[in-house]
């Protein structure tokens, strides 16, 4: 699999499904979930073999498709991870023609080893179909589907761990269901999320927009891999591709602190900032509360996924 990787100082927002996704504040809900079974025995981070595939491009990197121009960050920054069951009964390759995914079972888990160690900084996206229930561990840093509040839909929620357990708090609009070979999943946007180990923090984007950052990140067991981990609710999961990077894949990020470098020099007097603390917070606030204020929206990210049942072999208005 051949990927090629370009700066890029534009952040797009993703508009797949009826989810809305501008940032807002999160509602705490009032519940807990606990944790994950023990860690799942992962795929080893590949190098991107030639079954290696992902659903989706990224800004910076494709991983999918024919390259553009411009300048492209080294090979080997980032990894397409390949879609393998790992020899797992409950996983397997997808049955749809045109898209490659791997089928998980609902109640059961698969894993894949993801890029960096323990304190380095990781990006990590990801596209799935996900039944409610289903929960996403990547590397400490943990989301729920739940199911949500109006017929046909799913909520996404974000966790926090506290004094008495992991928090979960909602995080974006309703996402609707569909029917997909008899199960109800739900198609979510791509995600990516920023892992910052040294400082313990994470960030989520949607599609290019920061939805939600300094989130307390627990610290992994010594010696533990870093994963990315998902466990299927009762109708299943549908993993349509997970790219980890060493660089920012979204925009362009020199120090790799979730802020577009444009904007953080316009604002921090035409330096990038070079320890995270109280500044990158206050910057990051000031990024999301720009992007909102412009009301920054794009075209729609290209995601090539399954057909839910009963949808036309071809769109209307599109050839054969």
């Amino acid at each position: 699999m051949k990927i090629l990787c370009r700066p890029h100082a534009v952040s797009f927002f993703f508009t797949l499904s009826i989810g809305l996704f501008a940032a807002a504040p999160v509602e705490r809900a009032a519940s807990t979930l606990a944790p994950l079974a023990p860690s799942l025995p992962a795929l080893a981070a590949d190098s991107n073999p030639a079954d290696a595939s992902a659903s989706f491009d990224l800004p910076r990197i494709k991983a999918a498709g024919k390259g553009g121009g411009g300048d492209f960050v080294a090979r080997g920054r980032a990894t397409v991870h390949e879609l393998s069951p790992n020899g797992r009964a409950t996983a397997r390759p997808g049955a749809d023609p045109k898209v490659k995914y791997l089928a998980i079972d609902g109640g059961t888990g698969w894993a894949t080893t993801i890029r960096g160690g323990a304190k380095d900084t990781t990006f990590v996206s990801f596209f799935l179909l996900a039944s409610a229930g289903t929960a996403i561990d990547v590397a400490g840093a943990k989301i729920l589907v739940r199911a949500g509040t109006a017929p046909n839909t799913v909520q996404m929620q974000i966790g926090r761990p506290g004094a008495t357990g992991m928090q979960w708090r909602n995080f974006g609009g309703p996402v609707r269901s569909e029917r997909y070979r008899g199960a109800d999943l739900a198609a979510l946007p791509v995600l990516t999320l920023r892992l910052d180990g040294a400082a313990g923090i994470w960030d989520l984007f949607v599609g290019g927009r920061l939805g939600a950052a300094d989130l307390p990140l627990r610290a992994l067991p010594r010696d533990a891999s870093r994963e990315f981990q998902i466990h299927a609710g009762a109708g299943g999961a549908w993993v349509c591709g997970v790219i980890s990077s060493d660089d920012n894949p979204l925009f362009a990020d020199e120090n790799r602190n979730g802020i577009e470098d444009g904007f953080e020099r316009q604002h921090n007097t035409g330096q990038l900032l070079t320890l995270p603390g109280r500044a990158r917070t206050l910057l990051a606030q000031s990024s999301q509360q720009d992007q909102q204020e412009r009301k920054v929206t794009t075209q729609a990210w290209a995601v090539r996924r399954p057909r839910p049942d009963g949808a036309p072999a071809t769109p209307p208005g599109k050839k054969k």
